[in-house]
């Protein structure tokens, strides 16, 4: 590029070289949570920063023999303003560092130009602190933007007016307009660009903090259901907890997603919590019960969907133990739903209640056995069961030695 190109030409030239530097900084701000934990992440973001003034100066236009214009002013006053003094303190020595090891007629004064823009932007958030203005991250007032990226912009008109004095230059009065003026515009785009970008980046990571907490909450609340029912009756919870690890492993074998896997855990660790509504002696009765007392067992679908309808969870856990005893042909309770209308969750559940009800004593009989648990699944598949569920149940007990825990 030489002296006599317009203006916003070298404007557009220096902008765009800006913005592909951003581009590299973005890169690494959406992978920053890949990198190791064990280094805070100003320490990762001002090594960022130093590398981005190395390329910003591989991309430097030459306005004239050994003076170049590029975005390294612009990069330290954005590091100072997001990172701090120290770090942007570190990114200019750095990109001054390197200027000076490039060479050419303006290697000291480029390098002394990005100290003292760094300089500039430091005693403006002094300023700004010492005058107790409410600061918060990334939200930076807008005089301390603007006052600190013309700091940034007389930086190197300052190093091209001392070239000019003391070596006797000729240097065009345009060059001085075009080069503060850049160097001003790249300073703004470039921390409002960043700016934007940590903002965003930090409101993720509070989201996912947040819905940890959340999740959390959501577990402690299912955590004492069950608690519930293992002080009623600590055979149904036994059950419960061994159903629900049957069932994420069935999940995971039907390919189920993490957050559905949790709710499938969740739901099937309390998905008898109805039966609290039941007498315990009509639970544990030998013996054959009365057709009153076999209609009130199988309300307990419905009773814990009733105590569950209001808790609000990411998973429909009231619906799943509601259908938990549906079958896929309709002939299941409490609302004789069949095929697709019944939740793949609670169509797992079916099966897997099966198999432990089965394969586990019970204070009115003794358990029946694994193998005919598993024998039972193969003649409802299809009809009252899922066929591909089942498939997967099978196939971890008879392929992957899956075990019921002892739990």
């Amino acid at each position: 590029m030489n002296v006599h190109q317009s203006i916003s030409d070298q404007l557009f030239d220096l902008v765009g070289n800006t913005m592909a530097v951003f581009m590299v900084y973005l890169f690494v701000e959406a992978n920053l949570s890949r990198l190791p934990q064990r280094v805070s992440r100003p320490v990762i973001l001002t090594a960022v920063y130093c590398g981005l003034t190395l390329l910003a100066l591989s991309m430097g236009v030459e306005v004239m023999p050994g003076v170049l214009m590029d975005p390294r002013f612009g990069i330290v006053v954005a590091a100072t303003l997001t990172l701090g003094w120290r770090s942007g303190l570190a990114v200019g020595l750095c990109a001054g560092a390197v200027r000076l090891a490039a060479g050419g007629v303006g290697a000291v004064p480029g390098s002394l130009g990005v100290v003292l823009a760094w300089a500039g932007t430091w005693m403006c958030l002094v300023w700004h602190q010492r005058a107790e203005v409410r600061r918060t991250e990334g939200a930076l007032p807008v005089w301390v933007v603007v006052v600190s990226s013309l700091m940034g912009a007389l930086a190197p008109v300052m190093g091209l007016l001392w070239l000019a004095q003391a070596r006797g230059l000729s240097v065009d009065s345009d060059l001085f307009v075009a080069i503060g003026l850049a160097q001003f515009v790249v300073a703004v785009l470039l921390w409002l660009a960043i700016a934007l970008t940590t903002s965003r980046t930090q409101a993720l990571r509070d989201l996912q903090q947040s819905n940890q907490a959340l999740l959390q909450s959501f577990r402690q609340t299912i955590g004492a259901l069950a608690s519930a029912v293992l002080h009623r009756d600590p055979g149904a919870a036994t059950h419960q907890r061994r159903v629900a690890a049957l069932a994420v492993a069935v999940g995971q074998k039907l390919g189920l997603s993490g957050l559905r896997l949790e709710g499938l855990e969740m739901a099937a660790l309390i998905h008898d919590i109805g039966q609290i509504e039941i007498p315990v002696e009509i639970l544990s009765r030998p013996g054959l019960l009365t057709d009153a007392e076999l209609g009130l067992v199988r309300l307990h679908p419905q009773m814990g969907y009733e105590i569950l309808k209001d808790v609000s969870t990411p998973w429909p856990l009231a619906e799943i133990v509601y259908q938990h005893h549906e079958n896929l042909d309709g002939s299941g309770y409490p609302r004789q739903l069949s095929g697709d209308a019944i939740l793949l969750e609670a169509r797992i559940l079916r099966v897997c209640d099966i198999v432990e009800a089965m394969s586990s004593p019970r204070a009115f009989r003794p358990a029946v056995g694994l193998k005919q648990a598993l024998d039972e699944l193969r003649q409802m598949s299809g009809k009252q069961l899922d066929p591909q569920v089942v498939q997967a149940c099978l196939a971890l007990f008879e392929r992957d030695g899956y075990q019921l825990p002892g739990v």
